[in-house]
């Protein structure tokens, strides 16, 4: 991580030291402690990080606990350790001083990240988001793993509530700011679609003084908040974006190409990755990418070379001819679609077998969304599979659309479904597999490939 010593991260958080032990890394589980690691002793919703402070010091690490808790001269006591962590996340990006792009949307915004670093990685050294650290927790763990040659910092950005976007700009003020798209999700917590679009736009919000937006301009939502940039480049489908992709193909192997439009020059652009949608997620990227100067041909060429977030349309394969679409990462309505008509599109003569498990956050379309889910997925599939407990929900839909119910097989968790996994899909069968996280579809993947 970038140079701080225990002193610095002390004055920051309002405690005096003149230890200048150099810390090597910050971390919130205790059992990465070690030597020169500050251990943040944060309050769970199963556990308490003060329960194990004790194993960090005895490990040769720091901590910062809940002021109160006791003294010694390797603890910084503090009012809220998660709010400390924040505070010295955000101190410590200031003091680095590079330039932050900062990335949220409702779906694609882990792949336009993805992308996104591997554009701007063909000119500087780029820090990224890992995994899901995107939230009050995750995003300021990322800024203190950055590291003294990086140039650019890539952080994604989640919410689940007004003012989170807003809060996490605070501590991140990006150069940059991405709105992939608005859909309904976290509508338990937002009520409306109107809602969620307000949320995601406090990105914009925290702009520095002079930064710009690189917006969906297909997305109206997005369009509607987009007055709140002074500086804005919209890409997409449409005529009235700047950077525009046109002759849209794919071929049987789910290879996506398109022609893009920008400044009257047209470039070919072929994806690493299955899936429509993902034109979107590459358009994002090369936008930001034009906002620091790289020529749209070196972008393109960089596409390729993303290193792409696990369980997101990954295409793996069974030792007896199974394809799998491994999707099990996160579901929406939208994101479900995708990846359905990715399904049919790269289907061939395979038999399209599709496990789907429940879609959480929505809310009061939950019911309805599952069912139209249900729909959709029986206009593409040849054999259904729903799990979860609105299994029943999907099933219904399959059936208001004509699918024959004796396709159908559904089960209330994973667990019913493994011992029966190898009765319903045949060699050369192509498998999508698709759920909310909490579902933990992952476990089919793994058993189709241990066939």
């Amino acid at each position: 991580m970038f140079p701080l010593t225990f002193a610095e991260a002390a004055a920051v958080l309002g405690q005096h030291s003149t230890d200048q032990t150099r810390i090597e890394k910050v971390i919130i589980d205790s059992r990465q402690a070690a030597a020169g690691s500050l251990f943040f002793a944060l309050q769970g919703s199963k556990t308490d990080g003060h329960h194990f402070v004790d194993a960090v010091l005895e490990a040769g690490g720091y901590a910062v606990v809940k002021r109160g808790w006791r003294q010694d001269r390797r603890i910084i006591a503090v009012d809220d350790p998660l709010a400390a962590l924040q505070k010295l996340a955000q101190a410590h990006l200031a003091k680095i001083g590079i330039p932050v792009v900062a990335i949220t949307g409702s779906n694609g915004k882990t792949t336009t990240k993805d992308f996104t670093a591997a554009v701007l990685g063909a000119k500087y050294k780029v820090s990224k988001t890992q995994g899901n650290y995107n939230n009050e927790i995750g995003l300021p763990l990322t800024i203190m793993s950055i590291e003294p040659w990086h140039e650019i910092t890539v952080l994604e950005m989640g919410m689940r509530a007004l003012g989170e976007i807003r809060h996490l700009t605070e501590i991140a003020p990006p150069q940059v700011a991405v709105i992939t798209n608005v859909f309904p999700v976290h509508l338990e917590l937002l009520g409306s679609v109107g809602n969620i679009a307000e949320a995601k736009a406090e990105i914009l919000l925290g702009l520095k003084p002079g930064g710009s937006a690189v917006l969906n301009g297909d997305d109206s939502l997005v369009r509607r908040h987009a007055c709140k940039a002074k500086h804005v480049l919209f890409y997409g489908t449409d005529t009235g974006n700047q950077l525009r992709a046109e002759n849209i193909a794919v071929d049987s192997q789910g290879t996506v190409s398109y022609d893009l439009r920008w400044n009257d020059q047209a470039y070919r652009v072929e994806l690493p990755v299955p899936g429509v949608h993902n034109v979107y997620n590459s358009l994002a990227a090369i936008g930001v990418g034009i906002q620091f100067g790289i020529p749209i041909s070196i972008a393109i060429e960089a596409l390729p070379q993303a290193e792409l977030s696990g369980m997101r349309l990954e295409i793996e394969h069974s030792a007896d001819g199974v394809m799998i679409i491994n999707d099990a990462y996160n579901a929406s309505p939208a994101s479900m679609q995708a990846a359905l008509t990715t399904m049919e599109q790269i289907s061939g003569s395979r038999r399209r077998v599709a496990v789907l498990g429940d879609m959480y956050e929505l809310g009061p379309i939950s019911d309805l969304a599952h069912e139209e889910v249900g729909a959709f997925a029986a206009e593409v599939c040849d054999e259904l599979v729903f799990v979860g407990k609105y299994a029943h929900l999907m099933y219904k839909g399959a059936c208001s659309a004509g699918f024959s119910p004796s396709r159908i097989r559904i089960y209330a968790a994973v667990e019913q479904l493994l011992p029966e996994l190898s009765q319903l899909v045949e060699k050369q069968d192509l498998v999508l597999v698709k759920a909310s996280r909490v579902v933990a579809l992952e476990q089919v993947v793994a058993a189709l490939k241990e066939r």
